[in-house]
């Protein structure tokens, strides 16, 4: 059993609060957030589990985060993510090199490692099982400050109004959930659909939002009322039009209605050129929901039949795998007009995958590219779960 380490502290009014979660080894895309959201010694941060692994600079988060809670106003929460790693760091020997080693080969071929970029640090990449474990000790000898950092952090942090964890909370008790393993509140699958109802609002990452809808693909946070949930994965480094989220929380006392977020992504901006009228028919295709049937095939797409809500609806050859199961992906036509900001996903025979206000969707007009990245500011979403 992994022991649940619960804190509590009492903020006081005149105070503002930057949430955070599932940064995952995207140090660029937290400054940015930081610096919009004018953090200061007067503010408090949390930051709500997975630091690293699935971005590009994960040791980056990881000592940016470390260096934040060293002055004294971040509280970071561990993560199932964190957990994950260092226990399998810490714990590597010969029984488990072979597994450790599949879960590299598997994480490089889609993203990027904290493992892998602590061996490059002294020059080593680890092509077997063998060669990981030849070089356990030097790495737990030159990161053992990062792992112990890791290995002390907390679970939940519970305020007057607010509680943190990343997965979520069980018990509708929130203290009862002291006595539970800390991997049932580090992961937590679904986790709004499932909770009861909390006595404070429970602010949690790890289940992207845009799991939560299967018609919409929304990265922007939710907040359940009847629930007092608030979830606030944006998806950043997990889904291809991920986006990191920042609530700000303009003092403890405050309405939940004056809470509102910032995202950040490194998605590329585009001008939309042309009106566009949304279709009223679409489908949120998620990984949790996405065996399909191939109807008929065309050059780089094909039209597809849903199998469990029937919807059909064309789709690029590129969301496919294994021939009946798609990725994450939405047919839905943005309601876009000519002006607007677009983020754009990428191009198909089929128009523009992009992302307007937080939703990922098509765009099938022109579009003037204008470079850089967007921070966009805006309010929580009533959840409809």
């Amino acid at each position: 059993m992994t022991e649940t380490k619960f804190i509590k502290i009492n903020i006081p009014s005149g105070k503002r609060i930057l949430v955070t979660s599932d940064i995952h080894g995207h140090p660029e895309l937290f400054r940015r957030l930081l610096d919009a959201a004018g953090f200061s010694d007067d503010d408090l941060l949390v930051i709500v589990g997975d630091i690293a692994e699935k971005g590009p600079d994960s040791l980056g988060a990881l000592r940016e985060v470390m260096r934040l809670t060293g002055k004294g106003n971040t509280v970071a929460l561990m993560g199932n993510v964190d957990l994950a790693r260092v226990d399998s760091i810490l714990r590597l020997d010969v029984d488990s090199a072979g597994q450790f080693y599949e879960y590299l080969e598997e994480i490089r071929s889609w993203s990027h490692g904290i493992w892998d970029e602590m061996t490059s640090e002294f020059g080593v990449f680890c092509s077997s099982p063998e060669e990981v474990l030849a070089v356990k000790d030097r790495v737990l000898e030159r990161f053992r400050t990062e792992l112990d950092f890791i290995s002390g952090l907390p679970t939940v942090l519970e305020t007057q109004k607010y509680v943190f964890v990343h997965g979520g909370l069980r018990d509708s008790d929130i203290r009862a959930n002291a006595s539970r393993d800390a991997r049932e509140l580090l992961k937590y699958d679904d986790f709004m659909t499932g909770a009861p109802v909390f006595d404070k609002y429970v602010v949690a990452g790890h289940w992207p939002v845009q799991l939560y809808s299967d018609r919409t693909a929304c990265c922007d946070p939710l907040i359940n009322r009847k629930k007092r949930i608030i979830p606030i994965d944006g998806g950043c480094g997990i889904k291809e039009y991920g986006q990191l989220n920042m609530l700000i929380i303009p003092d403890i006392a405050a309405d939940v209605g004056d809470i509102c977020f910032l995202s950040a992504d490194d998605l590329p901006c585009a001008e939309a050129l042309e009106d566009q009228a949304p279709s009223e028919d679409h489908i949120n295709l998620r990984w949790i929901d996405n065996r399909v049937e191939t109807l008929e095939r065309f050059d780089q797409y094909r039209r597809i039949r849903h199998l469990s809500t029937g919807h059909e609806c064309l789709i690029p050859d590129y969301y496919m795998y294994d021939d009946d199961y798609a990725t994450d992906y939405s047919d839905y036509l943005l309601p876009v007009k000519a002006g607007d900001k677009l983020s754009v996903v990428g191009e198909s025979p089929l128009g523009y995958h992009v992302k307007k206000d937080g939703v990922f969707g098509l765009y099938r007009r022109r579009i003037r590219s204008v470079g850089g990245t967007e921070i966009r500011k805006g309010h929580l979403m009533e959840a409809t779960i």
